[in-house]
């Protein structure tokens, strides 16, 4: 006689034939969480912000509010608290956010980038107001002799006399500054006045795209009788020298060599603007960013993310689709061999190339996490990380059914806990109906479960400041991922096909199931209405011999006779978290299980 206790559920394995499964894993996992051992629902995403319908991925930077919890109305949240919020708006669903890594950084800047917007920045206040963002980088004094400054003149002082050479930057109202102008030489006594002259204005900022306005003018000179040397330093105060102003009075017999060795050298030589057409960025640890356009790869200063200097450009053999961060070490996910950049300062970083050919298929599917940076091949979601490259549902998911059935280069997906979450953004020549799915690699009897109700979806992403996940849907709602509520999400899980040496006769079942936390939430109604709490589906042969609501928790309860089967089949929906599943060839059998 035939007797079977399914407990401990666990999720579905593709890669593995549907008779070869362990008992307890299923064919089919729909909003099934199975790290406890039950068979119980995600808790359902519930509405947390509503913003324009266009929009595709958000920044959330909490205000300074006072009153996050009642008892202490004082007391400032922390940034993690979900409440009174900035909400920025972008409609590039590939915007990469980063929190500007500055020293000082009084302005708490913000640096986006997309392939269509190129690199942008914007503080928290003007976000705050609404006001739009600025283009990343500071243009250039012109390196012509219309802009080079002059000696006008060398009063007083005395012999000998000493060489020495002059230039001058432009400084914004953040303080990033230009490259300098082209320096001008001169001779003169050491001691005296050099008064210099042509200090040019910038041109006025522009509106589209938007420049921050111009706040200063620095002058550096280099020691006497250094003109050959690259060494400049600050001749002028912090204060600089006014728009408007094109002259300067440089008193040597005060700002002597000696103090002025002790002014703060130049540091802009090299620096340029970045590429207006770079189509992402990351920043490394060290406080520079690392950006992309085609096969080309761009890097920043140092801790000033306006200053891109040309040095710091190499390339790859193919193009770019995006990049994640380990560590120090930048992976560059390509359509061709990936690729890693190495090192803490941008002048010192290191390239090597992978052996394995695993192109990424989709930017959306990158995802950073502390063991490596996951992306979407051909051959399944590959990892680069401490221990090199490797296919990390090489175990769950054969390569037809990934291609076929997980769209690989349309997905969209963040780091949730421990796994990976994927939004399935289908071709328009495909299914209209889009989906997710959930899968960890590193707990096979999660495995893989897929999620219901995405069909509105457009992304989803990872909090910058609290790890939640948001989803964006096209009607302009966001909504917090796996909220803490008790609410549950319906579930659907189809047992393994059970195979028998000879026709058997399933009469009775029993199934477990907690009734106290039964969530009648409306959510997932495709799979069952919000009324029914659990039901029970019985295949015979491939064919469906009962369907029917579970009218008692943990009873005996008959199944219909009259045919056999050596092939059954059993599939469980709920809106309770189910314990167990009994099933008997009779009830007295039952009662052994």
């Amino acid at each position: 006689m035939a007797v079977l206790r399914i407990q401990g559920f666990s999720g579905n394995v593709p890669v593995s034939g549907d008779r070869a499964l362990p008992d307890n894993f299923g064919v089919d996992s729909v909003n099934t969480w199975l790290y406890g051992g039950e068979l119980r629902g995600i808790r359902p995403p519930t509405l947390l912000q509503t913003v324009n319908t266009t929009t595709r991925k958000v920044l959330r930077i909490p205000k300074r509010t006072m009153g996050g919890d009642p008892a202490f109305p004082d007391v400032i949240p922390p940034p993690s608290y979900l409440g009174d919020s900035v909400w920025k708006q972008f409609t590039d669903p590939f915007t990469d956010i980063l929190k500007g890594q500055l020293i000082e950084d009084q302005y708490e800047r913000y640096y986006f980038c997309s392939p269509t917007t190129g690199p942008m920045f914007n503080t928290y206040a003007r976000m705050r107001d609404g006001l739009p963002d600025y283009r990343l980088g500071v243009p250039a004094v012109p390196a012509t002799t219309a802009a080079q400054p002059t000696i006008t003149s060398i009063t007083g002082g005395a012999t000998p006399t000493t060489t020495r050479a002059y230039t001058y930057t432009w400084v914004n109202e953040y303080g990033e500054e230009s490259a300098p102008a082209l320096a001008v030489i001169g001779s003169g006594n050491a001691n005296g006045v050099w008064n210099i002259g042509n200090i040019t204005d910038p041109p006025a900022p522009t509106s589209s795209p938007l420049q921050p306005n111009w706040s200063k003018k620095h002058l550096y000179r280099t020691l006497s009788g250094e003109t050959g040397q690259t060494t400049y330093y600050r001749v002028t105060p912090s204060a600089g020298i006014a728009i408007g102003t094109t002259t300067y009075a440089d008193n040597t017999a005060v700002t002597t060599d000696a103090i002025l060795a002790g002014n703060l050298t130049m540091e802009s030589t090299n620096w340029e603007p970045p590429p207006a057409t770079l189509k992402g960025m990351i920043a490394m640890p060290n406080g520079f960013l690392i950006g992309f356009d085609g096969n080309n790869i761009y890097m920043s200063e140092a801790y000033h993310w306006h200053a891109w200097p040309e040095e710091y450009k190499y390339a790859v053999e193919t193009p770019i689709v995006g990049l994640g961060v380990l560590g120090q070490t930048c992976i560059v996910c390509t359509q061709g061999y990936p690729a890693t950049v190495t090192g803490s300062r941008p002048s010192t970083c290191s390239f090597t190339k992978a052996t394995a050919d695993e192109p990424c298929l989709s930017r959306g599917s990158i995802v950073s996490t502390p063991q490596g940076v996951v992306w979407a091949s051909q051959n399944g979601l590959v990892m680069v990380g401490p221990n090199g490259i490797q296919n990390v549902t090489q175990q769950l998911i054969t390569r037809q059914e990934w291609l076929r059935d997980y769209a690989p280069q349309w997905l969209r997906a963040a780091r949730y806990q421990n796994g990976y979450l994927a939004l399935r953004m289908l071709p328009p020549s495909g299914s209209p109906v889009q989906t997710a799915f959930f899968l960890d690699p590193s707990d096979l009897k999660v495995a893989l479960t897929e999620l219901s109700d995405f069909d509105t979806i457009r992304n989803l992403q990872n909090d910058f400041w609290s790890g939640e996940i948001f989803v964006i849907d096209d009607a302009g709602k966001i909504t917090r991922w796996d909220p803490p509520t008790d609410d549950l999400m319906p579930v659907r899980w189809k047992s393994k096909e059970f195979q028998y040496p000879f026709e058997e006769n399933f009469g009775a079942y029993a199934i477990y199931w907690d009734d106290a936390r039964y969530s009648n939430y409306n959510y997932g109604t495709s799979i069952m209405p919000t009324t029914e709490k659990v039901r029970f589906k019985v295949y015979a042969n491939r064919r469906v011999v009962y369907d029917q609501v579970v009218a008692r928790n943990g009873r005996p309860i008959r199944l219909p006779s009259g045919f056999k089967g050596d092939i059954w089949q059993f599939e469980i929906k709920a809106r309770a978290p189910v314990y167990t599943m009994h099933v008997a060839s009779t009830m007295k059998e039952l009662k052994g299980v």
